[in-house]
């Protein structure tokens, strides 16, 4: 172990070019989470010489990047210290060679575009992110700005601020200058040349000094030490393609999802260390995990839920995905849906979810039959299993209850009320299914119609469900602050388009005064095709 000190300028010519500089991330690392808020804070305290921690290095033979590179030279890995570097290549707009798509960064140059307000005393600066006020005030500039001025550009600079702001010459060139200081600012750095398995470790253990992580990230660090180039070449690409496919699903759901396929315990801790190293074993079950994954998802695109963000859990994910690779030939994922969603309201794997997910993994494993392993996991859930029009009085923000409120309204392959050939959850363009949709949520009573006629109306029962419609984005824009009557009336809005969405067809009951008679009415509707749609999933 031996430490050396730099300033911040070499550091960032040291991540600008991958074969001359000589830092890059380990496949292991996570991705770059901080926030800007967080960035700003790292700049206020390099301008105030506040500490910022030391930088932990890896020297070693060890060759697999979180993005490949090709042919590079030996490399000293960032095993902790990663948000700050590339936070200092944020702030001095220096793309690090291993962030792989340039119209992304670019886009975070944007967001993480630190300002200082130069107007205020040289030993209270004030440094903010960017709005609309700030970027049109002469008062704000970029650090960024000043960070790449010669001594040249930095008075240029500063005569064209004073002259904008009205304050002295001088004065704002030594703002300026404390600011340029923070490029001299030294990091003392710390490397190491430990064995892959203790720098896995030691990544850990000092991720979790620091900020709360998953049990998920150490197991995630422990197999890329053990099979190099698993997680940039087969993990990160799957969770990148089920994005595409409108499901971004946490790490953590994929790793446990792995461990109970090829383990039948969601314990990581209770997982036989021969899983990891035996790569037969290991490579099987992520097959498996993947083939599982995918088919699991394929359906749900089929029933509607095009996007993760309709889930209101996806710790239930975990004991579908192990019932599909189980049950492969006698599988029935609409029967498989209806214990889900059951187990989605039930709040399952809410809480102590570990406990749940390992006790159920075990009763999927120990069961013969797909049915048998179905009516043990309906065995454990302690809610109804029926829906009734009270449930559907609730306040929309239920994210179980709006899952099936739109399940059942696609079920009913209910179509658009602007573009009204396009069913809801469609591309418009080649009418296909738009994966990733997000519906939106409309009140057929807009909300200001409702408080503008009838004072004192809780908001409980302005956002009831059962005022609830949904549409496509253009759709919910155009009909809000609009009486019912008016928007449908304006945009030719006939009576199928209601039914499928199980509005009542009586006109009296789109007035105000019949706001509650309304409600009612809609609600026994919602409640019976939802019992419906359900008795169909069970049924297969």
């Amino acid at each position: 172990m031996r430490d050396q000190r730099l300033e911040i300028k070499d550091i960032v010519k040291n991540i600008d070019d991958a074969t001359m500089g000589d830092l890059d991330i380990p496949e292991f690392q996570r991705s770059f989470v901080w926030s800007p808020e967080k960035a700003k804070l790292l700049v206020d305290s390099l301008w105030r010489g506040y500490p910022i921690g030391i930088i932990l290095l890896w020297e070693s033979e060890y060759s697999s990047p979180r993005v490949a590179h090709g042919a590079q030279p030996r490399k000293l890995w960032i095993v902790d210290g990663q948000q700050r570097i590339t936070t200092l290549a944020l702030l001095f707009g220096k793309k690090p060679y291993w962030w792989a798509c340039a119209k992304e960064w670019n886009k975070y140059l944007e967001k993480y575009n630190i300002l200082v307000d130069i107007s205020r005393p040289k030993d209270d600066l004030e440094f903010g992110l960017p709005n609309p006020v700030r970027m049109r005030s002469s008062n704000w500039i970029s650090v960024r700005e000043v960070l790449s001025c010669d001594d040249v550009a930095l008075s240029k600079l500063a005569k064209e601020i004073a002259d904008k702001i009205g304050q002295d010459f001088v004065e704002v060139h030594g703002k300026l200058q404390s600011i340029k200081k923070i490029e001299r600012y030294p990091l003392y750095q710390i490397i190491i040349d430990h064995d892959v398995e203790d720098v896995a470790e030691i990544f850990t253990r000092l991720n979790m000094a620091g900020v709360k992580v998953r049990e998920s990230d150490v197991y995630i660090a422990l197999v890329a030490a053990r099979s190099q180039g698993w997680v940039r070449e087969e993990f990160t690409p799957f969770l990148e393609d089920l994005e595409e496919k409108g499901f971004k699903l946490d790490p953590a759901v994929l790793i446990r999802s792995l461990v109970v396929i090829g383990t039948s315990v969601a314990r990581l801790k209770d997982v036989p260390s021969e899983f990891w190293k035996k790569e037969k074993n290991f490579k099987q079950a992520w097959e498996k995990t993947k083939l599982s994954i995918s088919y699991v998802i394929k359906n749900m695109h089929e029933v509607g839920i095009l996007s993760s963000d309709l889930l209101p859990s996806h710790n239930a994910l975990i004991p579908l995905f192990h019932l599909r690779s189980k049950f492969d030939k006698d599988f029935n994922f609409k029967r498989a849906l209806h214990w889900f969603l059951l187990a989605c309201r039930d709040g399952r794997y809410s809480g102590s979810a570990i406990t749940r997910l390992d006790q159920d993994a075990k009763r999927i494993n120990a069961s013969q039959r797909f049915d048998e392993a179905i009516s043990k996991l309906l065995a454990q859930l302690h809610i109804s299993k029926t829906f009734s029009a009270n449930d559907f009085l609730t306040d929309y923000t239920d994210k179980f209850l709006r899952l099936i409120l739109y399940l059942v309204i696609f079920d009913k392959e209910a179509k658009d009320w602007i573009n009204q050939d396009i069913r809801i959850g469609y591309d418009r363009s080649e009418n296909i299914l738009n994966v990733g949709f997000r519906p939106e949520w409309h009140h057929f009573f807009p909300k200001s119609v409702l408080r503008k006629h009838v004072k004192n109306f809780e908001d409980i029962k302005i956002n009831s469900i059962s005022n609830i419609v949904i549409l496509n984005e253009k759709a919910n824009r155009i009909f809000t602050s609009k009486a019912p009557k008016e928007y449908l009336k304006a945009h030719n809005v006939g009576i199928d388009r209601l039914k499928e969405q199980l509005i009542p067809d009586d006109p009296d009951l789109w007035e105000v005064e019949n706001y509650d008679k309304f409600l009612e009415k809609r609600a026994a509707a919602l409640a019976e095709e939802a019992n419906k749609f359900m008795d169909k999933l069970q049924n297969g």
